[in-house]
């Protein structure tokens, strides 16, 4: 009887293992469900802000691009202005000279 006796305590030590493993077992079942939990968050953390500077970098482009239009429309209109005054300039007419021949002095005594 008392290897049965000893099988019986070698069965219950067996079964206090278990129980202990399965618990063990369970608490990082839950540890692995708050893991998950928060890489899903951190997941959809990441999502919105790759959604957040992709919108900011479209409205930096758009910023800069107005800018670049704005300097390009100043230096096309500096260059009208440029040629419109260098056309002005060259289509006036060519200064005229006027010449005057004064006759030289003639001697006054009626001689």
């Amino acid at each position: 009887m008392a290897g049965l006796a000893q099988c019986q305590r070698e069965a219950e030590e067996v079964t206090e293992l278990m129980k202990q493993n399965f618990a063990r077992a369970l608490e990082r079942d839950g540890r692995l469900s708050d893991l998950d939990s928060r890489a899903q968050e951190l997941c959809a953390m990441g999502k919105a802000f790759t959604r957040s500077t992709r919108a900011v970098a479209r409205q930096q482009r758009r910023g800069h691009r107005r800018w670049r239009l704005a300097a390009i429309g100043l230096i096309a209109a500096f260059l009208l202005l440029l040629a419109l005054g260098l056309a002005i300039w060259l289509s006036r007419p060519a200064p005229t000279i006027i010449t005057i021949t004064v006759p030289p002095p003639t001697p006054s005594g009626g001689e």
